[in-house]
């Protein structure tokens, strides 16, 4: 394995995804699937010394690529269709799709039956999956035919000899058309209509037809048919949740994953083709820094489709765009391409294909940012979505926060934290006495810190944070803004979190919550205000030791330095020695029960 794409492991997402190995010239080799794209590599990696077989095959890699998906089951999928692409010498066991099970109906006979393949060979059948486990599998079709009864025996149907019915047909899962009179052709098509259309995704039909026939049962008061209808209802619904399709569909579908940093920005393409993603077509753009996200979509769609590229009839894109009509009359009057563009996607299907794309697209603009050396080494994904949620033009890499302690005015302290890169940078944390405050409120406290904040790093040419957090809500916020107005700093994103429901406040009085498809930003934002929490406490507990420990204590008549440090050791912190009562002090070695006496009414002044 060569170096040079030894250390790009190290760089590949933790998520479930498609790899594929590519030789000198850059034809796939291998390609394979991954619950955990990274580990997956990692193991490829260091097989070279154990295991000759791969010694030999990873020899020949010169790089690889990869795409992340949003589950197991997809890069499954998506696995097949590359081999079915791109047929690399290394999948010989993947190339005819033999490994996974799927359910075949063959739609060619007469009386089409159902079973279970691993033969994908096209003979005029419809397939449907694949699955994770022939148990999987098994359970499906044991559910579907109760619902849509459909043989799955080996006749050649209609036959001149006599056929009795097999057990299939007594437990109502199969509606014998092997004998004569028993059910329609017809019928017996409707049913595998349904069972099609259910698998092909068109559940609403379906559902409804149960939810009629639910009604009825009802109606003629047999409840006991309605509960089994209901089962099965919410059985076929679980189901559809469960599979991947194979239908194919005659649908074209282009969907766009969005990406940008600074003055770069990625398209990727996810061609979506008869029900299958048969790839990934990333597009880097360049573009002045004030370009809105809007206007290159608008741009990529015109110079994509206008060179006659035959797209999909639908192009989901992942936001609104101002010229959407223009667009779709322009390609169709001069290129003849009747394109529909959608940017908001009801379907689940679609919605994860969106996400699905828009993840690709973030990952591979990063690649190729590192690839032309724009960045040193890979950005947390943490902080493009930091970028994204506070809507800044770049990617902030420093990110300060600040917080004060006290209790009823006792040493009054506040800190600032410093993180570079979404890591703690701690020779640069800064910790600061309230000297100037009379008030014992934290936003006046707030004010005298941020401001002394901004002098030292003005002083010391300090690099200044793209975002300076306040641990508190609105007042907190409002004194910290009148601290760098004061000071005339404009360029910097100050902003309040607050601990009640994560919410984030702005200078512009914007408030929001972080949403769940932040869960890295989120995660880096508590991080942050723990830590300046953490070292904040810190320090005031040590303040206050240190007084205690220089005046409370130096002042009672009997308590020498040794006693003082038995004290401590005892209990721990000087705060334990506040709370502790007669009975406890005495219980220290050296302690009397008059001189506990003695030390507890001296700390809580007692006359």
């Amino acid at each position: 394995m060569q170096d040079k794409w030894k250390d790009k492991v190290k760089d590949v997402p933790e998520v479930p995804g498609v790899y594929i190995f590519k030789d000198r010239k850059g034809s796939a080799l291998y390609i394979g699937k991954a619950k955990n794209l990274r580990d997956r590599l990692r193991n490829h990696a260091s097989d070279i010394q154990e295991n000759p077989r791969f010694k030999k095959f990873l020899l020949k890699v010169r790089d690889f690529d990869y795409m992340v998906t949003d589950s197991e089951a997809e890069a499954l999928l998506l696995e097949a269709n590359l081999i079915k692409k791109h047929s690399p010498k290394y999948n010989v066991r993947l190339k005819d799709d033999k490994k996974y099970p799927y359910l075949k109906v063959t739609t060619y006979e007469k009386y089409p039956r159902i079973f279970k393949t691993r033969d994908i060979r096209e003979d005029g059948s419809l397939l449907f999956g694949p699955f994770h486990s022939a148990k999987a599998l098994m359970k499906t079709l044991k559910i579907i035919l109760k619902v849509f009864p459909i043989r799955t025996c080996k006749y050649k149907l209609p036959s001149k000899q006599k056929i009795n019915p097999c057990l299939e047909y007594h437990i109502k899962r199969c509606p014998a058309p092997c004998v004569p009179g028993m059910i329609t052709e017809e019928d017996y098509k409707e049913n595998v209509r349904k069972l099609v259309e259910f698998f092909s995704g068109k559940t609403q039909g379906i559902e409804k037809w149960l939810e009629d026939e639910i009604k009825k049962a009802s109606k003629k008061m047999e409840f006991e048919k309605a509960s089994i209808l209901r089962d099965r209802l919410y059985a076929l619904r679980e189901i559809h949740g469960g599979y991947i399709t194979h239908v194919e569909e005659e649908i074209f579908l282009d969907v766009i994953g969005f990406s940008r940093i600074g003055r770069y920005a990625m398209c990727l393409i996810l061609p979506v083709r008869k029900g299958r993603i048969l790839d990934k077509e990333p597009y880097l753009l360049e573009f002045p820094e004030e370009a809105s996200n809007e206007e290159i979509i608008e741009e990529f769609l015109l110079q994509l489709y206008s060179k006659g590229v035959i797209g999909g009839e639908k192009v989901i894109i992942p936001f609104r765009i101002k010229e959407k009509k223009l667009i779709e009359d322009t390609l169709k009057q001069k290129r003849g391409l009747d394109i529909k563009i959608i940017h908001k996607v009801k379907e689940k299907r679609e919605k994860k294909l969106l996400e699905m794309a828009n993840e690709n697209a973030k990952f591979t603009l990063e690649e190729e940012l590192l690839k032309r050396g724009v960045f040193k080494q890979r950005i947390p994904q943490s902080l493009i979505e930091i970028k994204e949620l506070f809507n800044l033009s770049k990617i902030p890499e420093r990110i300060e926060a600040l917080d004060i302690s006290q209790i009823f005015g006792d040493e009054r302290v506040g800190a600032v934290v410093v993180f570079e890169k979404g890591k703690p940078r701690k020779s640069e944390y800064r910790k600061y006495r309230i000297k100037h405050t009379e008030s014992h409120s934290d936003a006046h406290m707030i004010y005298e810190v941020t401001k002394r904040r901004i002098k030292r790093l003005v002083k010391e040419k300090q690099n200044f944070p793209d975002i300076f957090i306040i641990d508190g809500g609105k007042p907190q916020l409002t004194f910290a803004l009148k601290a760098f107005k004061e000071e005339n700093m404009k360029d910097i994103c100050v902003c309040a979190f607050a601990k009640t429901f994560d919410q984030i406040y702005f200078t512009d009085g914007k408030m929001i919550i972080v949403p769940r498809n932040k869960r890295n930003a989120l995660r880096l934002l508590k991080l942050i205000r723990r830590e300046a929490h953490r070292f904040t406490i810190t320090y005031h507990r040590k303040r206050r030791e240190k007084k205690i420990k220089k005046s409370v204590l130096d002042e009672i008549e009997g308590i020498g330095e040794k006693k003082k440090m038995t004290l401590l050791r005892y209990f721990g912190s000087a705060e334990r020695i506040f709370s502790a009562s007669p009975d406890e002090i005495k219980k220290v070695k050296g302690i009397g029960e008059k001189l506990a006496r003695k030390i507890y009414e001296e700390i809580h002044g007692v006359a």
